[in-house]
């Protein structure tokens, strides 16, 4: 098998004060050598805020491989113009765009719009989303692929999953997408298990399925919460394992913020600090 790539998503924590927490946090990360740690943007304005300043705190660090999440609702095309330039001008080249939660008056219209303003700001890299349970609003198949191909003929470099645990379901999503004539590359999100109840909330309001074996390997352990993490972890070695038989490379950890499970996947997957300088 081919090298595993793996990058990482965290989020703006609530208060000010942990903030440098996260900063150390992604620095940690960082030594894993990841294609890039990505920053998600709430919806809100105080969560923007947020966003924006955990952003400009990582590269006035110079975080190398940063991506910023971007979202289009909410947002006029001037203030994401004015956005954009700021974060270029400081040096962050990623960009991860997402419609967001419609608020009927937008004016940006969809992911694939807001990908082309990105990409006529700057040469920015963009990543998009990805559903291999079809969107929640998507009404065929056939219109999810093609809002996929439209947000790839704006420019965008790769499309993120979300999170899904059958692996089937990824490999006959890749086979839609190949069959569409769509070559970019399509990377698994991997969520890990923290609450098996919670992530049944979540997955109802989303679109994704909960497979009868994961509640079933969950159920029970609230009991006993160390043995939470050992029980997440194997999961996600076991799907990426799994998905890296099909010829699965590239991999997008939904952390949570939760650094040290982060950081056991990543050693059970046998990538360790710096092993590139290693090798």
């Amino acid at each position: 098998m081919s090298e595993l790539n793996i990058s990482f998503e965290i989020f703006p924590p609530h208060l000010v004060d942990a903030d440098d927490a996260l900063v150390r946090d992604a620095g940690i990360l960082q030594g894993y050598d990841p294609a890039f740690i990505s920053v998600t943007y709430g919806a809100g304005g105080s969560k923007r805020d947020r966003s924006e300043r955990i952003v400009d705190k990582l590269l006035d660090r110079n975080h190398p491989n940063l991506a910023a999440h971007l979202t289009a609702a909410g947002h006029s095309r001037e203030s994401v113009c004015e956005l954009l330039s700021g974060w270029w001008d400081k040096g962050l080249r990623h960009i991860v765009a997402i419609r967001g939660d419609a608020a009927g008056d937008d004016d940006i219209a969809c992911a694939a719009e807001l990908t082309e303003i990105i990409r006529d700001v700057a040469d920015f890299e963009v990543s998009v989303s990805a559903y291999p349970e079809r969107h929640p609003k998507s009404v065929s198949w056939d219109a999810e692929l093609d809002h996929l191909k439209r947000k790839f003929e704006a420019g965008a470099t790769r499309a993120i999953t979300q999170y899904f645990f059958d692996p089937d379901l990824f490999l006959r999503y890749r086979d839609r997408v190949a069959a569409a004539g769509i070559t970019a590359p399509i990377v698994p999100g991997i969520l890990p298990v923290r609450s098996i109840e919670q992530v049944k909330r979540f997955s109802k309001a989303c679109g994704a399925s909960v497979p009868q074996w994961l509640e079933d390997r969950f159920t029970g352990l609230d009991q006993c919460p160390d043995a939470v993490t050992p029980v997440a972890v194997a999961t996600i070695v076991e799907l990426v394992s799994n998905l890296r038989r099909e010829g699965v490379e590239d991999f997008h950890l939904y952390t949570l913020n939760r650094v040290p499970e982060a950081v056991a996947v990543c050693h059970s997957l046998g990538i360790t600090p710096n092993r590139k300088e290693a090798a």
